[in-house]
């Protein structure tokens, strides 16, 4: 059995001002530890992938906060702290608060947050 804390993973997106992602693959997936402040908006990260919006669907749990999930094809979604999720591909969040994510992403390198250079927005 493996598991993940914030010691053991890769902290692989740390951007001033907007927050941070640690993670770490297994099982054919990527485990991400998020924290991300109110306020951020990805649409900007994602301006150059197909639709302008992540292309990876993502599965995990909402520990605190409140993110709207915008879609490419107009839908939105609300996820809030004590929620599981779905996300399905051609998103962009919207945080309304600082929020924290337990998340999963098939390691497949699908187009997005785990596969985007953040060059222009801070380091990854």
């Amino acid at each position: 059995m493996s598991t993940f804390t914030r010691d053991n993973t890769e902290l692989a997106v740390d951007v001033p001002g907007a927050g941070q992602q640690h993670r770490a693959e297994a099982g054919g997936m990527t485990i991400a530890l998020e924290r991300w402040n109110a306020g951020l908006d990805t649409a900007e990260w994602f301006a150059d992938l197909p639709g302008g919006a992540c292309q990876e669907p993502h599965w995990g749990y909402c520990l605190k906060g409140r993110v709207t999930m915008r879609y490419a094809d107009g839908g939105t979604e609300e996820i809030t702290a004590g929620q599981a999720y779905y996300i399905r591909p051609g998103h962009n969040a919207h945080l309304v608060e600082d929020t924290e994510f337990v998340e999963f992403t098939l390691a497949d390198r699908t187009p997005g947050i785990n596969t985007v250079e953040l060059e222009s927005a801070g380091q990854r």
